[in-house]
């Protein structure tokens, strides 16, 4: 079963923002190459929500340390995250 986390970010700035989005829309097929689905939604000038999906949660597991080494190194321009994760129902990519 799928395996999906949604991280909510607000940035401390709309600079920061556009900063980091294309950081992310770069870097992230290469830091997370396990993934079968990035998605990267601006849902405001400061704030973005991010979802990826992986086959399985071993799959996810393995990688929470990219995950934590990418936060860290962007922690000064991130507000506030709040993420949610779990088993998903449906995770239909056409």
């Amino acid at each position: 079963m799928s395996y999906v986390r949604m991280n909510y970010l607000e940035y401390v700035s709309e600079e920061a923002a556009d900063e980091l989005e294309a950081q992310y829309v770069q870097n992230a097929p290469i830091n997370f190459p396990d993934a079968i689905a990035l998605v990267f939604l601006r849902t405001g000038p400061k704030t973005a929500s991010l979802t990826s999906v992986y086959p399985d949660q071993a799959t996810f597991d393995k990688s929470a340390a990219q995950r934590k080494k990418s936060l860290a190194g962007i922690a000064d321009k991130i507000k506030d995250v709040r993420s949610e994760e779990g088993q998903a129902a449906l995770a239909l990519i056409k």
